[in-house]
């Protein structure tokens, strides 16, 4: 199996929010905000290859320019790589987007996440995970896709 490919990323986004939400309800916080991210990370992927027509994430110009390593997972630099989708957040009317994603790349720091030993807070990850699922849904809709 290949995980660059565009269908396994959006699976693993499906996946990673399933996940973030169980870990929620069992109060395990900072694990629920560390899947939730890489829930939005692997929906940002496979956005980039349904954006430039591409079935895999390797083949896409910001792999192959400069995305590697653990820039691979940093939110904002996918984002960077989808200047439509960066103005439709910005000047969507309500807000609801950008604050959405201003939750999202406040509180997830994957790598600080990753060997946490800590349990988080419940206030931060309700906050995350609901933003989480706006921009999920949003991802996916821009795909063609259902949440």
């Amino acid at each position: 199996m290949d995980t660059y490919d565009k269908r396994c990323q959006l699976g693993a986004s499906r996946r990673r929010l399933e996940d973030a939400q169980a870990l929620h309800n069992y109060q395990r916080w900072a694990g629920a905000i560390y899947l939730g991210g890489y829930a939005i990370e692997c929906s940002l992927k496979s956005l980039i290859c349904y954006e430039e027509g591409k079935t895999n994430f390797k083949d896409t110009r910001i792999f192959q320019k400069r995305l590697q390593g653990a820039s691979l997972h940093n939110l904002t630099s996918l984002l960077d790589s989808l200047p439509t989708l960066q103005r439709t957040i910005q000047l969507e009317r309500t807000g609801t987007y950008k604050k959405a994603w201003k939750v999202v790349s406040s509180l997830w720091h994957n790598d600080e996440l990753r060997y946490s030993d800590k349990t988080g807070e419940k206030k931060d990850s309700q906050e995350f995970i609901q933003a989480v699922q706006t921009l999920h849904k949003f991802l996916l809709d821009k795909q063609g896709e259902i949440s």
